[in-house]
Parts: C-alpha cells; sequence; structure tokens
C-alpha cells in the first residue's frame, strides 16, 4: 500500500474517530425520547460540528459499495471468513441480503438470484481500474463476466480463480513478509501471514479496510486431499484440482468473479506495489 502523508493522516484519524464512536456506542442505553432544549441541542451541534468533515473523508475511504451503509461490521468479517468478498462488490443491497441470509445455503442462493445485480457492479469496479499495470487482468475479468451471462459459468469460474490467483501472488511477492522465508510463494504462508482482524476484536476502521480483501484466503484457499469430499463452497484448490459438479456451480462462478473483482480494484483504489508476470 502506499505510505505517504495523505493515507498515515486517514489512518490516523480514521483510528481516532473510530475510538470515539466506540467509546460513545458503549455508553449509550435505549431510553425514553426526549426533546433537548433548543440551547442544549444547539450546543451538541457545535461541539459535532468539527467531527464531520473527519467523519465525511472516512466514509469516502471506504469501498464505494459500503458508503452511507450500516452494515454490521462483526457480521461482515465473519461473512468474509466464509469466503464471500464484500469489499467494492457486491452491491449493497445484496450484501443485506447476504447479511441477512441464515447459512450458507441461502447465501448461495442470494447470490444466484441476484446474479444480475452482481454482474452490473462487477463491470462498474471493473470500469474504475485505470492502473496500467492491471489492464490484462481487468480484461480477463470482463471476458468472466460475459461468460456468465452467456451461460457459459464453468469457463467463467476457472478463468476468474487463475486471475485472483494471479493477483494475490503479484501483492505477496511485492511484499517479502507475504512469502516464505526463501522468498517463495506459498498459499499456506499467505494464509497465514496476511492481514487480517476477527469479528471478537476491536478493530478500527484502518485495520478492517486493510483485512477487507484478505479475510476471504483462508477459506478460499484451504486444500483438501482424498478421502476428503470436495468442498461445496468456492475452493481455488478444487477449481483447479477437483473439476466437477460438487465445485463448479454458477453460486461458485460468480464468487470466483467477485473475489478477483474485488482485489483487482482494491490493488487500483490504494496503489499497492504488485509485482505481475505479464
Amino acid at each position: 500500500m502506499t505510505n505517504d502523508f495523505d493515507a498515515r493522516l486517514a489512518e490516523i484519524l480514521g483510528a481516532a474517530t473510530e475510538n470515539i464512536r466506540r467509546t460513545m456506542a458503549a455508553s449509550i442505553r435505549p431510553a425514553p425520547k426526549v426533546e433537548l432544549p433548543v440551547p442544549v441541542r444547539e450546543a451538541l451541534a457545535k461541539a459535532i460540528a468539527p467531527l464531520q468533515p473527519v467523519l465525511e473523508r472516512l466514509n469516502a475511504m471506504m469501498p464505494e459499495n459500503w458508503q452511507g451503509q450500516r452494515f454490521d461490521y462483526r457480521d461482515m468479517v465473519r461473512l468474509m471468513q466464509e469466503g464471500v468478498p464484500l469489499a467494492w462488490v457486491p452491491p449493497a443491497d445484496v450484501i443485506r441480503q447476504l447479511l441477512s441470509a441464515d447459512d450458507a445455503s441461502s447465501r448461495s442462493k442470494v447470490i444466484d438470484d441476484c446474479r444480475p445485480e452482481i454482474l452490473a457492479s462487477c463491470r462498474e469496479a471493473l470500469s474504475a481500474v485505470t492502473d496500467e499495470r492491471l489492464t490484462a487482468q481487468r480484461e480477463l475479468l470482463e471476458e468472466c463476466a460475459r461468460a456468465i451471462e452467456n451461460g457459459t459459468f464453468s469457463s467463467a469460474q476457472a478463468l476468474a480463480a487463475n486471475v485472483w490467483d494471479t493477483l494475490m501472488r503479484g501483492i505477496a511477492f511485492a511484499n517479502p513478509d507475504l512469502l516464505t522465508s526463501d522468498g517463495r510463494w506459498s498459499y499456506g504462508h499467505i494464509r497465514r501471514s496476511a492481514p487480517s482482524v476477527e469479528a471478537e476484536e476491536d478493530a478500527t476502521i484502518g485495520e478492517f479496510r486493510r483485512a477487507a480483501i484478505f479475510l476471504p484466503l483462508p477459506k478460499t484457499l484451504e486444500q483438501f486431499f482424498h478421502p476428503k469430499p470436495v468442498p461445496r463452497s468456492f475452493n481455488r484448490h478444487a477449481t483447479a484440482h477437483a473439476t466437477g459438479t460438487a465445485q463448479y456451480t454458477v453460486p461458485n462462478a460468480m464468487t470466483a468473479l467477485m473475489l478477483a473483482v474485488s482485489v483487482l480494484r482494491e490493488i487500483d483504489d490504494q496503489a499497492y506495489v504488485v509485482r505481475i508476470h505479464a
């Protein structure tokens, strides 16, 4: 990521504002509606006013599909840990449906049912990618979106999974702390080393944002070996080594596309240093 002054300032402001928000939230209890006197309301408004530009800037720092929304932080973390991307795609309304779904099967149905809306959000996110280093990957993901629209879901899943893998390797090779001690790529090592937060942690907005694209990694990079059954949710290992009806499904094709689009858009937005072999 960039380490310039503006990014550092934004991180500090984000952490401070989030700590203020959490402190205020912890002290507030439901109470009967009370009409405050006008002088008190005016004094409160005056006291809060200096924070408004900071809050607006924090909102603008978020992926566009989070801006202006009131998603539950802990539920978002748990969902991303299940392997479902939420940064940049899908659209906010689909996120709400995913968060309210009862289980993994219900969430897969949401992804299937909301295919047009998700595809539209993927195309919008891809159109915003302007980094010339990422042109080939953007065009391949646009091809994936067309494949899904034309009903060739398996082709889309395989290609999107490979683009996502390429992007994650590009991040890792440009950031040695994500590689093994001898400078090699390892799925196990990146699962353990990538930025992360837990639903129960009191993470700042900055920490949450940095971890967002990496939170699906542990689930999606799980390896499986016979006689362990083929994973039903999207899995990179199964997509490459267990081609068949268990792994190749419409929701998994959509998830693979969302994962790759999410990472690509984040790389472009945050100016990640990447090393992609063309």
